[in-house]
């Protein structure tokens, strides 16, 4: 048994107890709060990924912090909270690059393209691509288990709070040992290492065995490259500490308007002998004398409404400067005389970031593919090595219809693309793969040489 399973074993046995394991407040306060961002050790960072995973599946007001002087009950009982998922908005517009269908091509024998084409078939490719690139931004790592479930490999995609890592001496970007904890209150987990399992619940060993994996069935893809450490810092960390002073200020907001936008009525020395009753069909009944005043007047606090609300707006905007996000992105106040060239040089960023994650993913699936062949060869005794090219489609940029077809045309007129790849394009549910949207052209087209062919002959008649 190697050092780093026992001490991962250890790490389990430890985290899995019943004295360990702790309920999440309800309610935060900010003290509390940004405690995560300056704790250290592996609790505390499991605690921030949580926070940050929170944030982005919309459970945000579990992080809202007290206004000055508020008890945690009367917390609970404020009528006016509010917020928005800016941390989602940020984290889904940086994720575009499996947003649309990816090609791939297996280079090996026929035996192994057709049975991983079978794996990849059974497992939602795209959809997993894309969740787990949102995933690695908002945590700064992303990962995927492979199994072997009733013939068939499975992935199943694991964020980064529900992980304890003991990375490789040589090579610290690689596991040598993972604590991969169940979802719920944390009383279960499984530890891996590259020839042993053990699961482990309650703080107790409930089994342990050998596998022939060779390696741990865990694949791992880093939203920067890890210099010091295993884990590291991704985008949601930045955006769901802003995102939560943006709450705030959103549901002070909200209780001002409520508590103080609206006009008080005064009334002055009324009749001290009638009760006061106000309605459509009640009068004020004022008994004075003199020149003692007297009436109604309706006054309205100086709430700072518009200041709050331009507050909102600077904090926005400056949060999206932040992390690169042009506005023309989000039509974010994008002018309708702003030329393509104009929004293609706000989008630069974006497109910069684009092709950086390219190469990011490219290295993540071809290590995705070599765990999936480790697992087919200790259950299938699969052979052989497989190499994978990874096509991403072009983004779709914004452009008006006129410039859309100027470029096709274009395109097109210098065989760059095909009029069945601009159909499978366009409408992509509408075909089953090139093939089809090919096939689907040369009917459109025959149609059309038989209408115009029958055009042609009805004039000569």
């Amino acid at each position: 048994m190697s050092d780093s399973f026992t001490k991962a074993l250890s790490l389990a046995l430890e985290q899995t107890s019943p004295v360990m394991r702790t309920q999440r407040a309800s309610v935060t306060r900010p003290e509390e709060l940004f405690a995560l961002y300056t704790s250290e050790g592996d609790n505390a960072r499991r605690d921030e990924s949580r926070f940050i995973w929170d944030m982005h599946n919309g459970d945000q007001l579990r992080y809202i912090p007290r206004l000055p002087g508020e008890s945690a009950g009367e917390f609970l009982r404020r009528p006016h909270k509010q917020f928005l998922n800016i941390t989602r908005v940020v984290i889904d517009v940086l994720s575009q690059l499996y947003r649309r269908p990816v090609e791939r091509t297996f280079e090996t024998s026929d035996r192994a393209r057709e049975r991983i084409q079978r794996v990849y078939s059974r497992n939602p490719m795209d959809r997993l691509m894309l969740g787990i690139d949102r995933m690695t931004r908002l945590q700064g790592v992303g990962a995927v288990r492979v199994s072997y479930e009733n013939g068939e490999v499975r992935y199943w995609p694991w964020p980064a709070h529900r992980l304890v890592v003991l990375p490789d001496f040589d090579r610290p970007d690689s596991p040598s040992a993972v604590v991969a904890f169940a979802a719920g209150d944390g009383s279960l987990a499984h530890v891996w290492s590259p020839w042993r399992v053990s699961t482990v619940a309650g703080g107790r060993i409930l089994s342990e065995q050998e596998h022939g994996l060779g390696c741990v069935p865990f694949v791992f893809v880093h939203d920067r490259l890890p210099v010091d450490g295993f884990w590291v810092e991704g985008r949601g960390r930045g955006v769901a500490y802003a995102n939560t002073e943006f709450n705030a200020k959103l549901s002070e907001l909200a209780h001002t308007v409520a508590m103080q936008g609206f006009g008080v009525m005064e009334i002055v020395n009324p009749d001290p002998n009638q009760e006061i009753a106000i309605g459509p069909a009640r009068a004020i009944s004022f008994n004075v004398s003199g020149h003692e005043p007297f009436g109604v007047n309706f006054k309205s606090p100086n709430a700072p409404i518009s200041d709050l609300i331009a507050d909102l707006e600077f904090l926005l905007r400056t949060l999206l400067k932040t992390q690169r996000i042009p506005e023309s992105v989000l039509s974010v106040n994008v002018g309708a005389n702003i030329s393509g060239v104009s929004v293609l040089a706000q989008q630069t960023p974006v497109l910069e970031d684009r092709v950086e994650r390219q190469q990011v993913f490219r290295a993540f699936e071809q290590e995705l593919l070599d765990t999936t062949l480790a697992v087919l060869r200790e259950h299938e005794g699969l052979h052989g090595e497989v190499g994978i090219h990874v096509n991403y489609p072009e983004p779709m940029l914004e452009q008006n219809a006129a410039e859309r077809m100027s470029v096709d045309d274009w395109r097109l007129r210098h065989g760059m693309t095909t009029p069945w790849a601009l159909m499978y394009r366009d409408d992509p549910d509408g075909f089953t793969d090139l093939e089809s949207a090919r096939q689907a052209w040369e009917t459109n087209l025959a149609a059309l040489r038989a209408s115009q062919g029958q055009t042609g002959e009805s004039s000569h008649d």
